[in-house]
């Protein structure tokens, strides 16, 4: 688990890299990190495109063995990895630990006996500390992963992004 995270003033940080305390192994996407978030949780994570309601970006529900990450299919792939990253940042911090059921959880859990649902997080707006937290360190963790990635040959398995950051990158390195 990780400590609390300071916010950012004025561009600088109130302390060290926040991420750094979770130790997360490197990866070139978000979705990389579900069998270490799996492992640290002790429940299987499953990734579950799933379209949302209104105002709901995303969820996630931890059952007795088992961890629905919910984002939204028809969003792109980079708002879908951040949420995705949201939700793991969530877990990885232990919030699940602490937040009731949510009045959420027939939106999305329609398969799964609502009586074995332990907690459900949704992803609405960012009005307390443990979504603060879970969207810095998201954002971070993306941030990282997209620099990570642009240094690297690997396709990030989307062929019109692959195509638009070789561009992007070849203008700014003629540019130097």
């Amino acid at each position: 688990m990780i400590k609390e995270t300071k916010m950012w003033s004025t561009g600088r940080w109130r302390q060290d890299d926040p991420l750094a305390a979770l130790e997360l192994p490197p990866v070139t996407s978000v979705r990389d990190l579900r069998d270490e978030v799996s492992r640290r949780t002790g429940r299987e994570v499953i990734l579950e495109p799933r379209e949302q309601v209104p105002s709901i970006c995303g969820a996630c529900a931890v059952l007795e063995a088992v961890i629905y990450v919910f984002y939204d299919p028809l969003t792109s792939l980079l708002h879908q990895d951040q949420i995705i990253a949201h939700e793991f940042m969530h877990l990885l911090c232990g919030h699940y630990k602490t937040r009731p059921l949510s009045a959420l959880v027939p939106a999305f859990v329609t398969t799964v006996d609502l009586a074995v649902v332990q907690m459900m997080l949704g992803r609405t707006k960012y009005d307390e500390a443990e979504e603060h937290q879970a969207e810095l360190l998201a954002s971070l963790l993306q941030r990282r992963i997209i620099d990570r990635w642009l240094r690297s040959d690997e396709s990030s398995g989307d062929a019109v992004q692959d195509r638009v950051t070789h561009t992007l990158l070849r203008r700014r390195e003629a540019r130097r």
